[in-house]
């Protein structure tokens, strides 16, 4: 089979690899289709992931779907043939984490395409890929396996919603309208929030969260002024999105009192910020890494038409192209997410 293997920064190498053996309760999966994130990105610009530092080359990719072409023993639920999206989390089950419900957080936790444990995982940019039989949930025949290879991403953005607890009647922020928080906007409106406003620099990201639902956008140097009209109280619920200092602080100062905020963008190192403000106005913040139980239920949202994730997809490329499409990823500014098809 071929393989995208990363050998270091901007140096992905398609390369001919065995296809992989079978194990006990495993199946194998022709890929469809793939999604570059944020963290490949990370990997392939600049040779790692925050902390994550690949010994080796490895490949890449953990937002995919496809076809199940093989099963190994003990396989019965799943059969060759069958379309499915692939949970790309392996927790250990045994840690205290684990055995909390908070899976996410596993100390020995295995994550496709990732150089977080060693040996590193290979991941799904790849034209097959084994993986275990209960990390995969079938698609209907009706969702499109691009659809399906938004579900990890949907995912987070799921688990960051259920990290602020209710939503039914709240107003809510999302600082950051890249493709996060494009998807943190419609699972809050699938959770009930009441109000919805959105920051982002970029006119392209306020022109879809618009067309996605959002009441109100902005860019952040007007949102103190358009927002301090609109909602004199400040929000209920705020989710930083974009991974910018700035934005964490807009957080803070925009939150109404008791209000609540959920950091899921990744800050770059220390920061100074307001901190008095969680004192004074009696925050809650919580942190959102990840996902933890919820990959069905980002299923069941496309499923039933709640979310539509399609209008994301704003590029598609051909398995021959990857190098491509992550060159684009890193140079195109405007591209939400973009997904390769196989």
């Amino acid at each position: 089979m071929i393989a995208y293997v990363l050998h270091g920064k901007k140096d992905l190498r398609a390369e001919e690899r065995p296809i992989p053996n079978v194990g006990p309760g495993e199946v194998l999966i022709q890929v469809r289709r793939m999604g570059i994130c944020g963290s490949d990105v990370h990997y392939f610009s600049t040779g790692h992931c925050g902390a994550f530092v690949p010994q080796r080359p490895f490949v890449l990719g953990h937002e995919c779907a496809g076809e199940i072409v093989e099963t190994g023993a003990d396989v019965t639920e799943l059969v060759a043939g069958e379309r499915v999206a692939v949970d790309p989390s392996r927790p250990c089950r045994r840690c205290q984490r684990c055995l909390e419900g908070r899976s996410n957080l596993c100390e020995n936790m295995k994550y496709l395409g990732s150089a977080s444990t060693d040996p590193h995982v290979d991941g799904a940019f790849a034209s097959h890929v084994a993986v275990p039989a209960e990390n995969c949930h079938r698609i209907p025949d009706e969702m499109t396996y691009a659809e399906a290879t938004m579900l990890e991403p949907l995912s987070v953005a799921t688990h960051a919603v259920a990290r602020a607890g209710d939503l039914v009647g709240k107003s809510v922020l999302i600082v950051g309208g890249g493709t996060m928080g494009q998807l943190v906007l419609l699972a809050a409106r699938a959770m009930g929030a009441a109000t919805v406003a959105v920051v982002d620099l970029r006119s392209q990201a306020l022109d879809l969260a618009s067309a996605q639902g959002a009441d109100h956008v902005c860019e952040p140097q007007r949102a103190r002024d358009l927002f301090g009209a609109t909602l004199l109280e400040g929000f209920d619920v705020i989710f930083e999105a974009s991974g910018a200092p700035a934005s964490l602080r807009l957080a803070l100062e925009s939150a109404a009192r008791g209000g609540t905020i959920v950091q899921l963008g990744t800050l770059p190192g220390e920061v100074e910020l307001p901190v008095h403000l969680i004192m004074q106005k009696e925050l809650q913040v919580a942190g959102s890494f990840r996902f933890a139980n919820v990959f069905a239920d980002a299923l069941d949202l496309i499923a039933a038409r709640k979310v539509d994730v399609r209008p994301i997809i704003t590029r598609t490329f051909g398995f021959g192209e990857l190098v491509t499409a992550f060159d684009t990823a890193v140079e195109d500014k405007n591209s939400f997410k973009i997904q390769v098809k196989n």
